[in-house]
């Protein structure tokens, strides 16, 4: 009996709300670190290619603007650790957001919000007597997208170009997980696609 009282309740919550479910394809962009604790070479920024799923309902929708709470899962990416064209390991990150978002429906829909990420950073060294390390680490970030989509009677195709940054960030490099969390992402710019229901 109860199954059958909370699939009508979702029957009936459903069709007055509206949501998405997208793929994420993406390049992330660090920063140049030096690795303080154990070298005294600059070791060159890491960029991965990655891939994410993400998941948003919106919760107040006023026909031209909507307000949206998301959440996103990202896989493991792993970028080349290398100094002077020689590579000396790799850093592999992944993370899992959650945040809210402003969504405009004009003629292009534009969207700006922000998400909490837990980031986990892993850095492996080919060189024995480097210390590997890891560190899981918690910043906002902030997102902007511009797309469009395809309104259909029962759901809307959409694509977007999407650009995050976060709002703060670590140039310490004086411990292993310092140099981690200073090698993390300092943007991401990726396609963001799927469909609206």
């Amino acid at each position: 009996m109860r199954w059958r009282l909370l699939l009508v309740s979702l029957l009936v919550i459903l069709p007055a709300t509206a949501g998405e479910v997208g793929l994420l394809i993406d390049k992330q962009a660090g920063k140049a670190q030096t690795a303080t604790a154990f070298s005294t070479q600059k070791f060159d920024a890491v960029s991965p290619t990655g891939l994410g799923i993400r998941g948003g309902f919106d919760i107040l929708d006023l026909k031209i603007a909507a307000l949206q709470v998301n959440a996103t899962w990202h896989n493991k990416t792993t970028g080349d650790l290398s100094y002077g064209g020689t590579k000396y390991g790799e850093l592999d990150n992944q993370y899992w957001a959650a945040g809210a978002m402003v969504n405009w429906k004009l003629l292009v829909n534009v969207g700006a919000g922000v998400e909490y990420r837990s980031e986990k950073l892993t850095w492996r060294s080919t060189t024995p007597a480097f210390t590997n390390g890891d560190t899981t680490q918690g910043r906002t970030w902030a997102r902007l997208n511009i797309g469009f989509s395809i309104p259909t009677p029962v759901v809307s195709p959409f694509f977007a170009l999407e650009v995050a940054a976060p709002l703060s960030k670590k140039d310490s490099t004086a411990t292993p997980k310092d140099f981690a969390e200073a090698l993390a992402p300092q943007v991401q710019i990726g396609i963001y696609g799927g469909i609206r229901f």
